[in-house]
């Protein structure tokens, strides 16, 4: 019995000491959150993807008056499908998904620049749940963007800092 309440008095002290350091869990970043940008882009399932990816970060994409923190301009955004291998009978068993992003920021009072972030992923493909694959690819699609955002705030905050 005793045995059992030193192991939880020692795990809450060192739940303690760890708390009281400072250590806490990685945040995200938030150079992408809570500001005024001018969302440039074609009318695309892509772009209406990332366009509301940036909403669930509480962005304004509608800034009044040309006056906004940030302008983002989507050059090209696209998914393309190829064969990943082939199995019997010539029959897909992977499709690789190919995505790509080039886009150009510019930060108010700061100079633009333009950027490319580029990912790729493999999918089984099954010929007899074409319904699973479809949802499949559209999550592959939400992640791409995800990580994408993250690509273009990693490169938001370093300019930040190389200005300063």
């Amino acid at each position: 019995m005793t045995d059992i309440f030193s192991r939880k008095v020692f795990f809450i002290l060192f739940v303690f000491i760890i708390n009281a350091c400072g250590y806490e869990l990685r945040t995200q970043s938030e150079v992408l959150s809570n500001k005024l940008i001018d969302f440039i882009a074609t009318d695309s399932e892509l772009n209406l993807e990332l366009e509301r990816q940036l909403n669930l970060l509480n962005n304004n994409l509608e800034p009044k008056d040309s006056k906004y923190d940030l302008a983002l301009q989507i050059r090209e955004h696209k998914i393309e499908k190829f064969v990943g291998s082939i199995g019997s009978g010539a029959r897909t068993t992977q499709v690789r998904l190919d995505y790509s992003i080039v886009y150009e920021v510019t930060k108010k009072n700061s100079k633009k620049f333009i950027n490319q972030f580029n990912d790729s992923k493999f999918i089984d493909f099954n010929q007899s749940n074409i319904l699973a694959f479809e949802k499949e690819i559209e999550i592959t699609s939400e992640n791409f963007i995800r990580r994408a955002l993250k690509n273009m705030e990693f490169l938001l905050a370093s300019q930040k800092y190389e200005t300063q």
